[in-house]
This record gives C-alpha cells, sequence and structure tokens, in this order.
C-alpha cells in the first residue's frame, strides 16, 4: 500500500536527458532469451551490430565496441579511493573484477561507463536531434498536451494533441511512431481503444483492437545499505560553495573538471545462486550521502558524510500494469507494479542485501566504513529484513514491457514492432522489451530505435 516516487523523462531526449548517464548494454544472455521467449532475431548476435553502431566509444578497441557512433561513451572519471576498496573488498569475496561490462557478459564488478562527450551529457537530443534539427522535414512542437492518436478503419491516420491553446491534427502517410515511454504509450493505445477490451469497455471506450497494452510492466527494484564514512571524501569536498562555484564556471567555458564527472565509479553484476544463468543482481556504490548539499565553513555547515551500497533485482517475476484511471487525455495513468509480490523476489533481493553487507563488512573497507546508517545493526534476521525491504525498495526508472513485442497472444507490437491489428503504427521505445535487460536501459533504448529505424526505412 506504499506510494512511491517515479520520475519520468518530459524533455527532449526523454530519460536520456535526466538520467545518471550510466551506459550498460545488458548480458548477452537477456537478449538470447527475449529470442527464446518469441523475440526471434532478437537475440545478442542479432542486436550487437546495432549497439556497435550507436557509439563512440573512447576507451581501448574492441571488436565488441563501436566507434563512429552518434553517442560518446567514456570511462568514469571519478577519483574517490573509496571505489579502489569497494573492488579489493568484492575480489576478497570471490567476485570477479571484470574489465568491460559492455563486452557481453556482466558477470563481476567493474568501472562504469557513463554517455559524456567533452564534459556534456550525451542524451539522444544532443546525440540524435540537434545534429537534424535543420532539415526541412522536421518539426519540433513543444509543450504539446492532450495527445490522441487517430484511426481511419484499422489503420493509424495520425496525431491530434494541444499546443499554446490550439488544436493540431497531424495526418499521417506512411506511419505514426509512437515514442512515448514506458509509462504513456499504453495511455495513448488505450485512449484510441487499443488495449484489454474489458478495461476500455470499463472506461467508456470503444475496443477498436483487443490486445494487452499495459499489461508487463516491470522495473529494477533497489534497497539502501548506508555507512558513515569514517573521513569526508572527494565529493564531500568539492560541494564547499566556492570550489563548486569554479568548477561549475570551468565545466561551463573548459567543459572540464569536477563538475563533468558523475561521482560514482564502480559497480556490479552478481548471481544470487548457482541456478541463476544471467546475473540477477546489481550493486551500484553511492560515496556521498543522500542528503548532500552544498556548504560553506560557518555560513552552512557541512553535511554529515557517508556512503551508500544498493542492491538491485535485476529480473523480478513480479508484474505490473498500467491502466486508464479516465479516458479524458489530461488525466493522469494508474501505475501498480505490483513489486515484490513474488516471494522468489523478496528472497532474491534479501540475498542481495546480505552480499552487500558482507562486501561493507570486509577488511578492505575498515580505513572508510563507520556505523550503519542503514538499515542499522538492529535489522539482521530475514524477517527484519524483509519488512525493512518493504519500507524502503525504490524503483530504479527502468520502465519496461507494456507494449512487449513479440510473436505470441502476450504480443503487444511484432517483431518489426508494429502494433498487432492494425496498419501504420509502430512503437519504439522501452515499452516493448519483453522483460528488463540487465543493468541500465538506456542503451538498449537506443538499440532498439536504431535498429526501428532501418525498419521503418526498409517501409
Amino acid at each position: 500500500q506504499r506510494e512511491v516516487m517515479y520520475l519520468r523523462g518530459k524533455v527532449l531526449g526523454g530519460s536520456s536527458s535526466v538520467n545518471v548517464q550510466a551506459f550498460t548494454r545488458g548480458d548477452r544472455r537477456d537478449f538470447d532469451r527475449w529470442a527464446a521467449a518469441g523475440a526471434t532475431g532478437w537475440g545478442y548476435e542479432d542486436v550487437l551490430p546495432w549497439f556497435k553502431r550507436l557509439e563512440r566509444w573512447t576507451g581501448e578497441p574492441s571488436d565488441a565496441r563501436g566507434t563512429d557512433g552518434p553517442v560518446q561513451v567514456q570511462w568514469s572519471q571519478s577519483p574517490d579511493p573509496l571505489f579502489n576498496a569497494w573492488a579489493q573488498a568484492a575480489c576478497s569475496l570471490g567476485h570477479r573484477i571484470d574489465y568491460d561490462m559492455n563486452a557481453g557478459d556482466m558477470q563481476g564488478f567493474g568501472r562504469m561507463q557513463f554517455t559524456i562527450e567533452r564534459g556534456r551529457r550525451a542524451s539522444a537530443a544532443r546525440a540524435y536531434l540537434r545534429p537534424a534539427a535543420s532539415r526541412p522535414n522536421l518539426k519540433v512542437v513543444l509543450h504539446a498536451r492532450r495527445v490522441n492518436l487517430t484511426l481511419k478503419r484499422h489503420r493509424a491516420a495520425g496525431i491530434a494533441y494541444t499546443a499554446q491553446g490550439q488544436r493540431h491534427v497531424v495526418h499521417c502517410e506512411r506511419e505514426v511512431i509512437m515514442s512515448a515511454g514506458t509509462i504513456n504509450s499504453p495511455q495513448i493505445l488505450m485512449r484510441a481503444g487499443i488495449g484489454p477490451a474489458e478495461h476500455l469497455r470499463s472506461m467508456g471506450i470503444k475496443a477498436q483492437v483487443d490486445l494487452p497494452v499495459g499489461q508487463n510492466l516491470q522495473d529494477h527494484w533497489a534497497v539502501p545499505n548506508y555507512y558513515q564514512r569514517k573521513m569526508p571524501g572527494y565529493f564531500h569536498g568539492q560541494m564547499r560553495f566556492d570550489r563548486m562555484a569554479a568548477a561549475m564556471l570551468q565545466a561551463q567555458f573548459l567543459r572540464s573538471g569536477p563538475a563533468t564527472i558523475v561521482p560514482t565509479n564502480l559497480f556490479g553484476f552478481v548471481r544470487s545462486n548457482a541456478q541463476v544463468v544471467a546475473p540477477d543482481l546489481e550493486y551500484l556504490l553511492m560515496p556521498t550521502a543522500p542528503t548532500a548539499r552544498m556548504w560553506f565553513p560557518v555560513a552552512r555547515p557541512a553535511y554529515a558524510d557517508s556512503f551508500g551500497i544498493r542492491p538491485a533485482i535485476m529480473h523480478p517475476v513480479s508484474r505490473g500494469e498500467v491502466r486508464l484511471r479516465s479516458r479524458e487525455p489530461d488525466a493522469a495513468p494508474h501505475i501498480c507494479f505490483n513489486a515484490l509480490t513474488a516471494p522468489e523476489d523478496i528472497r532474491t533481493l534479501r540475498t542481495g542485501f546480505q552480499i552487500a553487507r558482507d562486501i561493507a563488512h570486509s577488511p578492505a573497507m575498515d580505513a572508510y566504513r563507520g556505523s550503519e546508517i542503514l538499515p542499522g545493526p538492529g535489522v539482521r534476521t530475514e524477517a527484519e529484513l524483509d519488512l525493512f525491504m518493504r519500507r524502503t525498495a525504490v524503483p530504479v526508472y527502468h520502465a519496461v514491457g507494456t507494449c512487449a513485442m513479440g510473436s505470441g497472444p502476450e504480443a503487444v507490437v511484432d517483431l518489426q514492432l508494429r502494433v498487432r491489428g492494425l496498419e501504420g503504427l509502430r512503437v519504439v521505445d522501452a515499452s516493448v522489451m519483453p522483460d528488463l535487460p540487465t543493468g541500465h536501459i538506456n542503451a538498449a533504448v537506443l538499440m532498439i530505435a536504431e535498429r526501428a529505424a532501418d525498419m521503418i526505412r526498409r517501409g
């Protein structure tokens, strides 16, 4: 019965313009799992060419990496020595220290990679939209609201929307491409009569095509494990007002310095047990306190520094749904994740939490680790941990699956991302993923978009 904030990228470039910029393709077994479950042609070897095409990798050359794409990817630059200690701690407990997480096999701990180019966020807007901005066949409309899909018989005829108080109708000759995201794409489709027939009737909407739109909602869910830092870290020092002001000027004019660096550096992917094929847990190290803020001696006291290890479940069994609250275009959708309702999910996350604690309490972390803040030393038993996780688990904002692709009755779009039962309509966003890839999903979304572009060109 908890309510949680759910962030979405309602700006040009979508979530790539507001995310943490982490770049993880996913494990090769994620895409092979898609193919085996009915998304034929979307296995790892099938999608690898599009992963390579989208990226401009600035690290060491590799046959698995692309070098000429529009999205620059670089190694993390954070200098905090805490990350070296954390890697040593993981290694001492038998975890593999991986070199390049984006070479296909994600199992182990490794240095993070980010979509950053010359000190700026390499978002989809910067990488794709800006270079195309001057094209005469492109028009970008900002602040569009009340977006509706228009149908003519069993074909997408265009869209209608409101901007600056005026209603506009755009007719399409070939296709409408829906890229509104895992929450909004199903909402727009259902308002147009494309979705579960019974639900649509309950909203007073005539069902044009009966499809499981809005079902299969998934996200990665994480829980916090925080410790006091014995000595303030690198980022804490940079948050002093005068230092941050200088860093912001350096970033603005020279595109270098501390303000162009994401503070985190290391993450890990681990299997919760030997029977799991692909890693089902992620560990992200937060090197500073969640209450971090700028400070200055005397004028504003510094905050107490801490660090956190955040285990997250990668492949939850639990499934949620997106539903309409009303047929009105401005009405917010009903989003229900049903998180951790499957017993195996809470078991996996509990295992992940226990592994996080083991790493944090290893001798390699002794120089940095103070007292445990969250959940605190009083939370030890399985029942206590489960209660803590249910009270504090949060989504990682990696929603997928509400317009899943496939070849069976559970699919909303086919293997060409075309909405089943209609002509002239494709969905190209995270909603088409059948299930969650390992890690952060921005890279996989860009891969899908690159491949969809080729499909659209072919018609």
